[in-house]
C-alpha cells in the first residue's frame, strides 16, 4: 500500500510540475497588437489557448483549495490570488485577441 501511495504522489507531483511549466505563457504580459513579435493565430489557437484553458482549470482548483486559508488569515486580500489564478487566465482565454500574444 505504501508503494502505491508513493507512486501516486510522484505522479501527482510530476503532473503539477508539468502544468506549472506549461501554464507560464498565460501569465506573461501581453504585447501590443501591432508588435511584429506576436504569435501567429495558428500557434495561438493550437497551443496557447489550450494551455490557457489548462491554467484556468488548475487556477480554479487551486483557488478552491486556497480560499479557506486566505479567508482565515487575510480576508481583505482574497482578490490577489483570485486575480492571478482565475481572472488573468480567463482574460487570456476569452478576452485577448487571437494572435495577440
Amino acid at each position: 500500500m505504501s508503494n502505491r501511495i508513493r507512486r501516486s504522489v510522484a505522479a501527482l507531483t510530476a503532473a503539477l510540475l508539468l502544468t506549472t511549466v506549461a501554464t507560464t505563457p498565460s501569465f506573461a504580459q501581453t504585447r501590443a497588437q501591432g508588435d511584429a513579435a506576436n504569435a501567429s493565430p495558428v500557434l495561438d489557437v493550437m497551443l496557447l489557448r489550450p494551455v490557457g484553458f489548462i491554467s484556468l482549470v488548475v487556477g480554479v482548483g487551486l483557488m478552491a483549495a486556497l480560499t479557506p486559508i486566505v479567508l482565515i488569515t487575510r480576508p481583505h486580500e482574497i482578490n490577489k490570488p483570485f486575480e492571478q489564478l482565475v481572472v488573468k487566465p480567463a482574460r487570456f482565454l476569452w478576452v485577448d485577441p487571437i494572435g495577440g500574444h
